[in-house]
């Protein structure tokens, strides 16, 4: 299954330079990575999420669910991460009169 099958299947679409790994973690255990693309070989995990499988679903939704989660997971820790980065200007000696 390609990046496109996943995202035609109803997997959010990830920007350029990272993709989605499907690998077996154990015996019965699958997991959705989150990577991103470090050269021509490499890359590096960004987020993950297990795929939690149930009789209800077929195999493929229960990929996509996971891909969800993965990536509103990895979206959410952006947003954490960017609200840090905000308030860190703020760190230091703030001067009465208008300097830092």
């Amino acid at each position: 299954m390609s990046m496109a099958d996943l995202v035609a299947a109803g997997a959010p679409e990830l920007p350029e330079g990272y993709f989605y790994r499907v690998r077996e973690t154990s015996i019965s255990n699958l997991k959705v990575e989150i990577r991103r693309q470090k050269g021509r070989w490499r890359s590096a995990l960004v987020d993950d999420y297990y795929v939690l499988h149930s009789l209800e679903e077929s195999a493929e939704e229960s990929i996509v669910r996971a891909c969800t989660k993965a990536f509103e997971r990895w979206q959410g820790d952006a947003a954490e991460r960017a609200a840090y980065r905000a308030t860190t200007a703020f760190i230091g000696d703030h001067d009465p009169r208008g300097g830092r």
